[in-house]
């Protein structure tokens, strides 16, 4: 077997594919060499970064963004060095260090954090990887910067971010009405169509219910109406649950009023802060997902993801072989054994 530096981190095809398959082992090479220890990235993000992307999972961290890229380059169908892309929800993920790479028009990282921006900066000026902005904030702060600044972001891309936004109806219809994008490409491993990752979720949604979420709804809401009564504060915390920022509140004075607060749509087992609003992974349905693209003005798409194939134990990467093999048979509803989907989101 090859070395990594050495390995297709996507199959080259044809001219695209190849170009970011020399990009991706170039890549590799430099985040292995890669040194932060002096920088002024602090504690938190030294940790986060050496764990989630200089571990084991570092391969396939790689081969899924040139997956990204790849397949949202050619819904453009147009040059790369004619295209705007943006990283949106970066974090510290590979995505936006090979984006860099690649010779876009335009390239831009995005974190709701200013303090992942900042670590985004240092890693690319330690890389030497060029970034035309980093942006700080949600969908309204991307299109802010977008419309402020005169730019588009013909790509939209990201990795496991669509399942932790709080609004993706929201989100979705921000971004056609801004008019700045023609693909939105994410993918997510909250992949309720897959048994065993449902079930993962539910199992994690209960226990982060159960420990952390429960109990700050049930402060939150003393401290919005501290004249609810014991008997009713049961049935306030749990008719509360996926609901944050001025959707929690409103619900909190309604149900005071009236005792009435309109269902979470499609909130399954979900949690989520009823402060920031951040999700604990909410499963969303392909036809969840089709309804929610379509009716904010998009054309949909809905694919299988891939296997990891790069782990410690030879047997569990035959067994991920076997698996991807299944989901290229089964095709169109490859979805239903991959472990992740993408989901996409195209205007025409």
């Amino acid at each position: 077997m090859p070395r990594n530096d050495e390995y297709d981190f996507i199959r080259p095809v044809d001219a695209l594919s190849q170009h970011i398959n020399d990009k991706a082992r170039e890549l590799y090479r430099q985040v292995l060499a890669l040194d932060i220890s002096g920088t002024d990235i602090d504690d938190f993000g030294k940790t986060y970064f050496t764990t989630h992307h200089r571990g084991r999972r570092l391969v396939f961290s790689i081969e899924s963004s040139a997956d990204i890229l790849y397949q949202s380059i050619r819904l453009m169908d147009k040059e790369v060095k004619d295209i705007s892309f943006i990283d949106y929800g970066a974090g510290l993920g590979t995505l936006f260090l090979l984006a860099g790479k690649l010779g876009f028009r335009k390239t831009y990282f995005n974190d709701y954090f200013p303090q992942w921006a900042n670590y985004a900066r240092i890693i690319c000026e330690k890389l030497n990887i060029h970034m035309d902005g980093y942006i700080a904030g949600d969908i309204a702060a991307v299109i802010e910067f977008g419309k402020t600044n005169h730019t588009d972001f013909d790509i939209v891309a990201s990795r496991n971010v669509i399942e932790h936004i709080y609004d993706l109806g929201d989100f979705y219809t921000r971004l056609s009405q801004a008019g700045l994008t023609r693909v939105c490409f994410s993918t997510t491993t909250a992949n309720p169509h897959n048994l065993a990752i449902r079930w993962k979720h539910y199992w994690f949604h209960k226990k982060v219910e159960r420990t952390q979420f429960r109990q700050q709804r049930a402060a939150y809401i003393r401290e919005l109406a501290p004249a609810v009564s014991e008997a009713s504060m049961p049935t306030l915390v749990e008719i509360t649950r996926g609901r944050a920022f001025a959707d929690f509140t409103e619900a909190v004075r309604n149900f005071m009023a009236t005792k009435q607060i309109a269902p979470v749509p499609n909130l399954g087992t979900n949690t989520c802060d009823c402060h920031t609003g951040v999700w604990a992974e909410h499963l969303v349905t392909r036809q969840t997902y089709k309804d929610i693209i379509q009716q904010a003005g998009w054309e949909f798409a809905y694919t299988a993801g891939f296997w990891d194939r790069h782990y410690k134990y030879a047997a569990l990467n035959m067994l991920t072989g076997i698996f991807n093999r299944l989901v290229n048979v089964l095709g169109k509803k490859g979805y239903w054994l991959s472990p992740f989907v993408n989901v996409v989101a195209i205007k025409r």
